[in-house]
């Protein structure tokens, strides 16, 4: 500061001052807003975050002297790529899961009234029917399922349960008091939760509880950090040990608040301690007013302590889930996302922004793991749409909007991508006709890879073989006899056009974006070889960013049983035809015949992102970095 500079305050999208700046007037902008981004660990060069003064935005070479900045001028940081998480917990909408089940399960076919939806199996909510007829023919296929889904819905409908105690505990606004000559009715703040943490809480996390669970936990992270990992996850399990013995409890055990029934919350009435049993007073409003912890009053211990507990509960989880704990790690999961709405409710009322956006990445990481803890259970995959269902009225965690869409990366920044399953014929771009029109001499190029020089044919690997340093997961959706593939772009291609000149050189003229994609490392061209009775099992691409396109070259003559899901909806290919579709969705392919199924693949920007190849390059690195930092994060335990 040499005299001249000007202290500047940021605000955030909702007003609220974040930060104070003294920058000089010769100062470029770019080092203020670098920053500024450190402070707040954001990105400046997302392309959904950008800075306004008095409405203008400010560019990386302006400095303060040109932009006429004052003493306590502010700027604005619009931040278009943060959810706005005052739409999540503040609203709370009611948690239900997935019923919008197009097919029943014993007959395969749609609802007979449109206007009405198919019943689900009240047990495991993951088998649809017309009516009872056909649930009782189904049942000695679905028993064998019902049990294993039942159990592993259990945290999804212990998440439900806390959801509708938070609303009932919401309408607890008034209480009785004695005054003069008699009592009346007054209004109160609205107390916080059970606090976790509280140190009146009698089923044992004391302040001296909590101190002790510090220090195993601090202990426990010196062991990761010297890699005895199988040590120090026992002792982060023990860390929390307190927390899981409680949890059961919540709502009566730390005061005199009891637990409700599922009729008295469904009433939204408050159920009276059964017994005669008097508990102490807590968090929850149960005693003296001095004993409530109201929001508006809440001061950083709560919100420090709990996104502790959150964080670390989340890591656990990661630790579990790798060690194949996966009920634990599910159990973990759920506690991490109730806290944290808790956290969320509590700093809108605070207006604590930073709390907010903080709390609102662990829950979208909580609510991603938990969805990838089912899918990637053969037994539990349905049970993804349960939890993207959840988390949707949760105010759109991750993203998403539709149970069926649930990449692992959700454009929602700068722009909002539309969402279709399957490309209407009428909508297909215009390069789709020049491939068509092309089949012939692109399927002589597919069968001179196969038939060609040992090369040629060596340049065809089993699908996610790890041989491309990319895709290495794949495999673990095939089921049958094989899936392999010829990459012509992206990783593992040959570098020369000697294979395959017409098809590529097609592709470079035509559909370019695709090929840029695959040299950026966001997609791949290929001949993709489907083997006779094989089955790609359910599952979603891994962001919305892209579309694939299938040129159809071998096809089963019995179409019938040789088809692709997307979403909902059932399609067979035709030799000579693109299918256009967005794998974001959730998808699964059938080769049911004795034949081979080949087509053309080829990922390519989603059709708003065409003409806006800047952007979109930026949303793909963003993406890879976002997938980055999701592995790093596993390997990183909190404090």
């Amino acid at each position: 500061d040499d005299g001249s500079a000007s202290s500047v305050a940021f605000i955030n999208n909702c007003g609220i001052v974040e930060t104070r700046f003294k920058v000089n007037k010769t100062t470029k902008m770019q080092k203020v807003f670098k920053a500024y981004a450190k402070k707040h660990n954001i990105h400046i060069a997302s392309p959904g975050i950008h800075f306004k003064f008095h409405e203008k935005h400010i560019q990386p070479n302006d400095t303060a002297a040109s932009l006429g900045l004052k003493d306590d001028d502010t700027i604005q940081c619009v931040n278009t790529i943060t959810i706005n998480t005052t739409t999540t917990s503040s609203k709370f909408k009611e948690l239900q899961l997935y019923t919008n089940f197009t097919t029943c399960s014993h007959c395969n076919l749609p609802p007979h009234n449109n206007n009405k939806k198919l019943l689900t199996c009240s047990n495991c909510a993951s088998a649809a029917y017309h009516n009872s007829a056909c649930q009782r023919s189904h049942w000695k296929v679905h028993k064998r399922s019902c049990a294993k889904l039942s159990q592993s819905l259990l945290p999804l409908k212990e998440l439900i349960r806390w959801n509708k105690l938070f609303k009932v505990m919401k309408q607890q606004q008034y209480h009785d008091v004695s005054s003069g000559g008699g009592t009346k009715r007054k209004k109160k703040k609205r107390p916080l939760t059970w606090c976790w943490w509280h140190p009146d809480n009698e089923n044992g996390i004391t302040s001296q509880t909590l101190q002790h669970t510090n220090h195993i936990w601090n202990v426990a992270v010196e062991q990761w950090n010297t890699k005895d990992y199988l040590r120090a996850m026992e002792g982060m399990q023990f860390a929390l040990e307190a927390y899981q013995s409680a949890w059961p409890y919540i709502g009566k055990g730390s005061g005199s608040f009891e637990m409700p029934s599922d009729d008295d919350v469904d009433d939204g009435r408050r159920r009276e301690s059964g017994g005669g049993e008097k508990m102490k007073n807590d968090a929850l409003g149960g005693g003296d007013d001095h004993n409530e912890m109201e929001i508006e009053e809440e001061g950083d211990d709560f919100f420090e302590t709990s996104m502790i507990l959150a964080k670390r509960l989340l890591f656990l989880a990661y630790c579990e889930l790798d060690g194949g704990q996966i009920a634990s790690a599910r159990q973990r999961l759920v506690q991490c996302i109730s806290i944290t709405n808790t956290i969320i409710y509590s700093a809108h009322k605070a207006s604590r922004t930073k709390n907010n956006r903080s709390a609102q990445f662990i829950l979208d990481d909580a609510y991603m793991e938990l969805m990838l803890s089912m899918e990637e259970a053969e037994a539990d995959k349905i049970l993804a749409r349960h939890v993207a269902n959840l988390a949707i009225a949760n105010g759109n965690c991750c993203g998403w909007v539709d149970p069926m869409q649930r990449p692992g990366y959700m454009a929602r920044s700068t722009v909002q991508l539309s969402s279709v399953p399957i490309c209407p014929l009428e909508q297909r771009p215009i390069w789709c006709n020049e491939l068509e029109r092309n089949y012939g001499r692109i399927l002589d190029e597919y069968n001179n890879t196969s038939r060609g020089t040992p090369m040629m044919t060596n340049q065809w690997m089993d699908v996610g073989c790890g041989r491309r340093g990319s895709g290495h997961d794949d495999h673990s959706v095939v089921s049958g006899r094989g899936w392999k593939e010829y990459v012509l772009f992206g990783t593992g291609a040959i570098e020369s056009d000697y294979d395959a000149p017409f098809t590529k050189k097609l592709l470079r003229q035509h559909v370019p974006d695709a090929v840029t994609l695959a040299q950026e490392g966001g997609g791949e061209v290929i001949f993709s070889r489907l083997s006779p009775r094989t089955h790609i099992k359910p599952h979603c691409g891994p962001t919305n960013l892209r579309w694939t396109a299938h040129l159809g070259l071998v096809i089963p003559k019995s179409k019938s049983d040789c088809r692709i899901r997307v979403g909902n909806e059932w399609k067979s290919w035709s030799a000579g035809k693109i299918l256009l579709f967005d794998d974001s969705f959730e998808h699964e392919v059938r080769n049911d015949t004795d034949e081979e199924r080949v087509v053309l693949l080829i990922r390519l920007w989603h059709p708003e992102l065409t003409s806006r190849t800047v952007l979109a390059s930026q949303l793909v690195q963003e993406a890879i970095a976002k997938k980055e930092e999701s592995v790093q994060k596993r390997y990183n335990p909190p404090a």
